[in-house]
């Protein structure tokens, strides 16, 4: 089983075309469906998200490998959800947020911090117009400058600044009636369970149930190769935590799922990219066979 991760995970280039490729057709339905506009814009903006993680993941130095699985695994993740493909909106959120921990992890015990951690806000704030959740998130600015030994006053007054930035350039839109108050409603939110169809929710607690597994696999670990390795895979497991809440309690559902999917597909590859066993064998295929069944089940069997 071993083996079998070894060759089935680690992508040649043609292959993992291929598979981009096949996995690109499950959204045709769509385009029937719905605005065929809206859902090529979600389509190209999924394909840039998935290739920053895959950016992110050479330059974070999460694992020592180079091949696409990142970008591939995200890609699925998408896809297997026909109510995304329309969601433009996320994808502007997931891309903005790739970037935003980009600059946040290069900032590893740098002790100039203040400039980095005034763009990674105001990106944040921005990117929050779109999807209300990700404001929850600001705080989490502070707390990954801390876990990256980088925080001090000037980096909590750069954050605060932008926030002032953002609040006003708010205000003169709400004021001049050029945009609408996007947090209205941010506050009314409804349990995950409650809300959506039995079919999206089952899909959905069952992806962070094994994200949650990946969590806890990506704290405990002991093979880390570096002290920046460690806050770093740490930190991105306490981000994804953050997306659980978001998706539990959500404003928009359908737009903070690809924040969650993005931040389990990095816990899910950071995990496969260990020593492989038969263990990481039988939860690769069992990963990709939820994947399958997400879209299979809705689609096919109760026609949704």
């Amino acid at each position: 089983m071993g083996l079998l991760l070894k060759y089935i995970s680690k992508l040649s280039l043609p292959v993992a075309i291929l598979l981009l490729v096949g996995i690109g057709l499950l959204w045709l339905p769509s385009f029937t469906e719905h605005n065929g506009g809206n859902v090529m814009l979600t389509l190209l903006l999924t394909l840039l998200s998935a290739a920053l993680l895959q950016f992110f993941f050479h330059f974070s130095g999460m694992t020592r490998d180079t091949d696409i699985l990142p970008a591939v695994l995200y890609f699925a993740a998408i896809s297997v959800f026909p109510t995304l493909h329309t969601q433009w909106q996320a994808q502007v959120g997931v891309c903005a947020m790739l970037i935003i921990m980009h600059i946040l992890f290069r900032g590893f015990r740098e002790k100039e911090t203040a400039q980095d951690a005034f763009i990674s806000s105001l990106l944040l704030l921005l990117a929050s117009l779109l999807v209300p959740d990700m404001i929850w998130l600001f705080p989490f600015i502070w707390i990954a400058y801390i876990v990256l030994s980088a925080f001090s006053v000037r980096t909590m007054l750069a954050t605060l600044i932008a926030l002032g930035v953002f609040v006003i350039y708010l205000g003169l839109g709400v004021y001049t009636r050029h945009m609408a108050n996007p947090y209205i409603h941010l506050l009314d939110r409804q349990f995950i369970f409650e809300s959506a169809d039995p079919e999206e929710w089952v899909m959905q607690a069952a992806l962070m149930c094994m994200g949650c597994y990946f969590f806890i696999i990506t704290i405990i670990r002991v093979d880390r190769d570096s002290v920046r390795q460690q806050a770093v895979l740490t930190l991105y497991a306490l981000f994804f935590a953050a997306t659980i809440m978001m998706v539990l309690y959500p404003m928009s559902p359908m737009r903070a799922l690809p924040l969650m999917l993005v931040m389990l597909t990095g816990l899910a590859v950071t995990f496969m990219r260990q020593t492989e066993s038969v263990h990481r064998g039988l939860v690769f295929l069992l990963y990709m066979a939820l994947l399958a069944a997400g879209y299979v089940v809705p689609t096919l069997v109760f026609d949704i």
